[in-house]
């Protein structure tokens, strides 16, 4: 694809200086501080759309004065490509650092850091780069690799079951503007005034992505049309991870007394499968599940609200890392609040300072298990508690 880089210039904080250019076909931004204590931090963005104009997100703003204060020096690169392109983020963010290397010496110690998209980033640099970094934060992270649009793909099969329409996907020519702007809302009617149908599609949505669980309610109003995106944008799913997504192995959960069972749930739901060739590891890396096999301590942070990258892909992504047998590099925690990526200044803040005690000293900080009920998941992390937080379930 080719692209044209945002011109990467930024102004730095008090008390450090920054350095920002290109390095092929990727931007770049570094600001390191007066009082380098030697460590760097390299960020990777989330996901930034399908256009040509690649540019460098900055870490959140909190976490950057936190950084520039205690001594850090951070590193971000705008990939050289857009799209859903994790491994090409980690790739990138790896040539950042040996740029970083050649113009400040080594670092004591590395830490990379990302969201959303970027914490799939994060995820394949522990995987396969560890030697280059000693510890990763992933906040809101799209863990499962490609697992986050096969959760696009259950979310598009699954109103298209409850609605009772017929979405032309995967068809020549297909358009679902008109079905999905005009003729679904009729019949799901809206986030906050469901039909039946509408009700049983939230239900199977809950089930899909953690079950009950406070502030489910507000991130599935924030989602609830703009999780139709890509099928909107590439309704004949030509993309690289439309063709690699699939649902064939789902399996949809809705509540009793909505007038839908489990059984036949999962018969009508229609099953998207996967071309083999497009989630090949060797010929595509971005359109894989990840493995687990993390060689680092990782710390992860998600709102039990977000409903565009679900807290279920934390649940998933415990179970492979334990497959690995990495569990003890993995620590987890729920944020009690709706929407995505919606983390409080002291909720990253003491999440980044528990890393780097975690990579310096060597004590595992504390955690949660998030594999089962989460309706009272985050009390210990969630600082402040959200206005209208149910204390139980929403």
């Amino acid at each position: 694809m080719a692209t044209t880089a945002r011109d990467p210039g930024f102004t730095p904080l008090a008390g450090a200086k920054a350095a920002f250019g290109q390095l092929d076909r990727a931007a770049y931004q570094i600001e390191v501080p007066d009082a380098w204590n030697g460590e760097l931090v390299l960020y990777a963005h989330g996901f930034a759309g399908f256009g040509t104009e690649v540019f460098v997100q900055t870490p959140p703003a909190a976490l950057r004065r936190y950084m520039i204060a205690n001594g850090f020096a951070w590193a971000a690169s705008s990939y050289s490509e857009n799209g859903y392109v994790p491994g090409i983020g980690a790739d990138d963010t790896l040539a950042l650092k040996e740029f970083f290397v050649t113009k400040y010496g080594e670092p004591k110690r590395t830490y990379i850091a990302g969201a959303s998209m970027g914490g799939n980033t994060v995820a394949l640099a522990l995987e396969n780069h560890a030697s280059e970094y000693d510890g990763g934060l992933a906040l809101c992270g799209a863990l499962m690799g490609i697992g986050q649009i096969d959760y696009l793909v259950s979310w598009v099969a699954v109103a298209e079951f409850t609605s009772g329409l017929t979405f032309p996907i995967g068809e020549t020519g297909a358009d679902l503007g008109t079905l999905f702007l005009q003729e679904m809302p009729k019949l799901l009617g809206s986030s906050t005034t469901p039909t039946q149908r509408g009700e049983q599609f939230a239900s199977v949505i809950k089930h899909l992505t953690g079950g009950p669980r406070p502030f489910f309610a507000e991130g599935f109003r924030e989602q609830y049309a703009v999780n139709f995106g890509l099928a909107l944008l590439d309704p004949e799913r030509k993309f690289l991870v439309n063709r690699a997504a699939t649902n064939a192995d789902a399996a949809y959960h809705v509540d009793s007394g909505l007038g839908l069972t489990d059984d036949q749930l999962n018969a009508g739901v229609r099953r998207f499968a996967s071309e083999p060739e497009a989630r090949n590891a060797e010929s595509h890396p971005d359109a894989v599940l990840t493995t687990g096999n993390i060689s680092d301590p990782l710390l992860t942070l998600h709102t039990t609200g977000d409903l565009f990258v679900p807290i279920s892909m934390e649940q998933d992504y415990k179970k492979v890392v334990a497959s690995a047998g990495k569990s003890d590099l993995l620590v987890q925690r729920a944020i009690r609040a709706g929407g995505h990526c919606k983390f409080s200044e002291q909720e990253m803040t003491s999440a980044f300072e528990d890393l780097v005690g975690w990579v310096r000293d060597g004590k595992k900080p504390k955690g949660e298990d998030l594999s089962g009920d989460l309706t009272n998941a985050g009390r210990e992390f969630t600082n402040p508690l959200r206005p209208g937080d149910p204390g139980g379930v929403n």
